[in-house]
């Protein structure tokens, strides 16, 4: 049984390991259903409370320094696919 979900990009950071090697992290992640709505404001003077978003982590990628390339940026939506035999898919949403 295949698994599959969109996923955003939310967090790129730099990495390095005790051995002087540089990488780029890569963490893709998928949203969760808020379990609070905030109450409706009626007073139209007031602005509405935001909606709060929760994502919970998917998958991480990383990437030795001299091979990225900024493949991943910051918020862009993907479709992971994990296949029945454990390997992974990372395709760009469309």
């Amino acid at each position: 049984m295949t698994y599959s979900i969109d996923v955003v990009v939310t967090e790129l950071v730099i990495d390095f390991d005790k051995y002087g090697g540089e990488y780029v992290k890569a963490a893709f992640a998928y949203r969760v259903p808020s379990p609070f709505k905030p109450p409706k404001i009626v007073n139209p003077m007031m602005p509405q409370p935001p909606v709060e978003i929760y994502y919970k982590h998917a998958l991480h990628v990383i990437i030795p320094k001299e091979k990225w390339n900024e493949q991943f940026n910051m918020w862009k939506e993907y479709h992971l696919i994990v296949k029945d035999d454990g390997t992974v898919e990372l395709k760009p949403k469309r």
